[in-house]
């Protein structure tokens, strides 16, 4: 079982390398995203549902494909 924080640490590690920096994925981890449904990353990644729902956007981002 992952820990909240790893949870994070790999939500802000894999946003930054979609997003292009380290400062903008701690922004886009701080603010709602419309994406999301208006909800804010960093508290997504406190569930593992959750966190898995933030990996799939972003993955959805990287590639392109937004469903």
């Amino acid at each position: 079982m992952t820990s909240r924080k790893s949870r994070y640490a790999a939500a802000q590690s894999k946003a930054a390398r979609v997003l292009g920096s380290e400062d903008l994925a701690r922004q886009w981890m701080s603010e709602p995203a419309i994406a999301l449904n208006r909800q804010v990353p960093a508290e997504l990644v406190n569930t593992v549902a959750g966190a898995e729902l933030v990996d799939t956007f972003l993955e959805q981002l990287e590639y392109g494909v937004y469903v």
